[in-house]
C-alpha cells in the first residue's frame, strides 16, 4: 500500500510526466507519418515522371503506326486503281477478241463450200493459214 500512498501524494507530477510522455510519443508518431508521407510523395513524383515518359513513347509508337497504316492504305488504293485499270483493259481486249472471232465464225459458217470432197479440200487448203491459227 505504500506505493499507492506515494502515487496519491505525487499524482500531479506523475500526471505531468505522463502528459509529457504522451506529447513526446505523439510527436514521434507525427514525425514518422510526415517522413513517410514525404517519401511516398517523392516516390509518386518519380512514378509520374516514369509514366509520362512511357506515355510519350506510346504516343510516338501510335503516331508511327498511324503513318504506316496511311502508307499501306495509299498503296492499297494505288493497287486497286491499277487493278481496275488492268481489268478494264483486259475486258476491253477480250470483248474485241470475242467480236472478231464471232465475225470470223459467222464468215466461216456462211462460206461457200462445194458439196463434193474435192471442193471442201480446196476450200480447206485456201483457209489453211487462218485455220492454223486456232
Amino acid at each position: 500500500m505504500p506505493a499507492i500512498g506515494l502515487i496519491l501524494a505525487n499524482w500531479k507530477p506523475i500526471a505531468i510526466a505522463l502528459a509529457l510522455l504522451g506529447v513526446v510519443a505523439y510527436r514521434g508518431v507525427l514525425v514518422h507519418q510526415r517522413n513517410s508521407a514525404r517519401a511516398q510523395a517523392a516516390a509518386l513524383v518519380t512514378q509520374i515522371a516514369d509514366l509520362k515518359g512511357a506515355e510519350a513513347a506510346c504516343e510516338a509508337a501510335v503516331s508511327q503506326q498511324n503513318q504506316r497504316v496511311l502508307a499501306m492504305r495509299s498503296a492499297a488504293e494505288r493497287l486497286a486503281a491499277a487493278t481496275a485499270t488492268r481489268e478494264a483493259n483486259v475486258s476491253s481486249a477480250a470483248a474485241l477478241s470475242v467480236a472478231r472471232e464471232s465475225e470470223r465464225a459467222t464468215q466461216t459458217l456462211h462460206a461457200p463450200i462445194a458439196a463434193d470432197c474435192a471442193g471442201a479440200i480446196k476450200w480447206g487448203n485456201a483457209q489453211a493459214g487462218e485455220l492454223g491459227k486456232w
